[in-house]
């Protein structure tokens, strides 16, 4: 390569990585989520408002399309000063790209979202169990990037158990939260805990997630549990809503100056609009 040639294949890369340093976050710090299942409800915008939530990940199923009830929610809540994500996915996801590519096409075609949840589980079916895990999972991995690319600008953020950045879930030598930050703008790492502190608790659980995400240059949203589970720990449904804040700020705490993080997500409306005080 001469000189000149050089000098200029250089300077294009000095710029590509000047643009990219500064391009703005995917999503704004401060956030506070709320997952949404049951559909476009109004009563969930006026009860997001009242509990300082900033987003909803609403639940849009394949043929969401059809109804015209999520365009009117989501128009509602955007002018209510919401972000709504849509938030799709099945853990049969995980062996057939093609309801990624559908789906996010289908949200894209519909507009008006701010971003992409993907809530894929592939460790839920047989195969993670069988002999077949890293087919399954390299299949995941490659939907999820063609799906998150096939997003365009809506920003794509992946569900993840908290365990994936354990060394046993090696793929290529790098950890499997690794490859999901990676190939998406963040992860929503599931750290159902009801306790911040101590071995076990929701800031051990996602500390490590925290730093990836930081040393990565992704964004990441550490998700609570206030639905009722067979396991006391999981969830705060027993504590309450007060509760749950007071253990809220400390997580907020220890996290809110790393770079990357953005916040908490509740999962999920129907539990956490009936939990008691």
């Amino acid at each position: 390569m001469n000189v000149k040639l050089s000098s200029t294949v250089t300077a294009l890369m000095t710029a590509a990585i000047m643009v990219f340093s500064s391009a703005a976050p995917a999503l704004a710090a401060g956030h506070r989520a709320l997952w949404i299942w049951d559909g476009p409800d109004p009563a969930v915008i006026e009860f997001a408002l009242s509990n300082g939530i900033s987003d909803l990940y609403l639940h849009a199923p394949p043929g969401f399309s059809a109804n015209d009830a999520y365009r009117s929610f989501v128009t509602e809540a955007q002018d209510a000063g919401l972000h709504v994500l849509a938030m799709g996915g099945h853990p049969s996801w995980a062996t057939d790209s093609s309801a990624w590519s559908s789906w996010v096409d289908e949200v894209v075609a519909v507009g008006g979202f701010n971003g992409v949840v993907f809530d894929v589980e592939p460790y839920t079916l047989a195969e993670w169990n069988s002999r077949k895990r890293n087919r399954l999972i390299r299949s995941y991995l490659e939907s999820l990037e063609a799906a998150s690319l096939r997003a365009g600008t809506l920003p794509t953020f992946a569900t993840v158990p908290f365990w994936w950045d354990d060394p046993a879930y090696k793929s290529r030598k790098r950890l499997l939260v690794e490859h999901v930050l990676s190939i998406s703008d963040g992860i929503i790492v599931m750290a159902y805990r009801d306790k911040a502190l101590g071995t076990d608790g929701i800031i051990e659980l996602a500390q490590s997630e925290v730093g990836l995400a930081a040393s990565m240059g992704k964004q990441i949203v550490v998700g609570v549990e206030t639905g009722s589970t067979n396991l006391d720990k999981v969830s705060f449904a027993e504590e309450g809503s007060a509760a749950m804040e007071a253990e809220l700020e400390v997580v907020e705490a220890a996290f809110g100056a790393s770079p990357g993080y953005i916040g908490i997500s509740i999962h999920h409306y129907g539990s956490y609009s009936t939990m008691a005080q």
